[in-house]
């Protein structure tokens, strides 16, 4: 997308990214326990931050569980406002990431859970920065707020969603840019496309396909002709960590994918030849899914421009990534609810 060669994006990705940035600063991340979340620990612990997570009780910390050595953990969930707001004002966080939300599976359906944890549990954790301060408030958002669109996908483009994760996403970004921007918080929220890698849910597109092959059982699927962008989770952290260190992006929202899309089969493929298996996909065993988005095609212009931000790892090294991790962790997951 835009008119920015790859090779060009790259470098000023480098001279953007600043070493040593995180050392020592106090960062607070919600949905520690999740498949990004972890990820984000992880990068924040290689860059010696001061690592601090807010888990709910019952969190099964698996994701994290080499790291917990390295980290300070918080148990509370993101709707007791009050619980929240003394874990802020004692942390005194630096930089706020918002990882946490209810709806990513599909198969989290409840309105009020939905509601309270990702609008009313946002408001929780901003309103004690109000007076506690910080440098930057992180925020997870997703292509589903925009809804199912034909056209690309620009972040001025008119918010349609149709699902309740989507819609409830979409009032969290328009209400936290809002009170972030009455309150002169510093604000950046990165609207994911597909994103994958290692220790996702087993549930999901890619951990569904790769665990169905390494257990010889059947690959059942859609018939796989929505259209995605998917990009491996590093270069979603690198995007979050471009926005945190860039102190001239003050309250921006931005998409973040690879700005190319291909229908499911295209990833299906591409994992069954990776991994060399004489089995066939069952295409068309599952029904699609009712309010299906069918090609959300993200335009990430503005986060090339403004951040330098590029995908520095393409799909098929990241894949090799993520086939290989599962290779050597399938123990670690039971049969799976497949989507696609």
């Amino acid at each position: 997308m835009g008119n920015i060669g790859h090779g060009k994006i790259v470098k000023k990705w480098r001279c953007c990214t600043v070493k040593g940035a995180f050392t020592n600063k106090r960062v607070l991340i919600t949905g520690a326990s999740g498949f990004i979340g972890s990820h984000l620990v992880r990068r924040m612990v290689e860059e010696n931050a001061e690592v601090n997570i807010i888990v709910r009780d019952g969190s099964d910390l698996w994701r994290i569980d080499s790291l917990l050595k390295d980290i300070k953990i918080h148990r509370a969930d993101l709707r007791d406002s009050e619980k929240i707001d003394v874990y802020i004002r004692k942390i005194k966080p630096d930089y706020v990431f918002n990882m946490a939300a209810y709806g990513v599976d599909s198969r989290q359906k409840d309105y009020f859970i939905a509601a309270n944890t990702n609008i009313i549990g946002t408001m929780n954790m901003l309103n004690p920065l109000i007076s506690v301060g910080c440098k930057k408030f992180l925020n997870i958002g997703t292509c589903m707020e925009y809804g199912d669109k034909k056209e690309i996908i620009k972040e001025t483009t008119h918010l349609e969603p149709f699902n309740i994760y989507g819609s409830t996403k979409a009032a969290s970004t328009i209400l936290a840019h809002q009170i972030a921007g009455e309150n002169n918080i510093d604000i950046v929220t990165l609207r994911a496309y597909g994103v994958f890698g290692e220790n996702e849910g087993n549930h999901k597109f890619f951990p569904h396909i790769i665990l169905s092959i390494l257990n010889n059982a059947d690959v059942d699927l859609t018939g796989c002709e929505q259209y995605r962008d998917y990009s491996y989770i590093e270069n979603l952290i690198d995007g979050f960590v471009l926005a945190a260190q860039n102190d001239a992006v003050k309250n921006e929202i931005f998409n973040i994918g690879t700005g190319i899309i291909h229908p499911l089969k295209y990833y299906v493929d591409k994992v069954f030849e990776k991994m060399e298996t004489v089995k066939k996909p069952n295409y068309g065993v599952i029904p699609y899914r009712s309010g299906e988005v069918w090609k959300p095609h993200p335009d990430i212009s503005k986060i090339q421009k403004i951040l330098g931000w590029a995908p520095k790892i393409g799909f098929d090294e990241g894949l090799d990534r993520t086939i290989q991790w599962y290779e050597r962790n399938k123990g670690k997951y039971i049969d799976g609810y497949p989507l696609y």
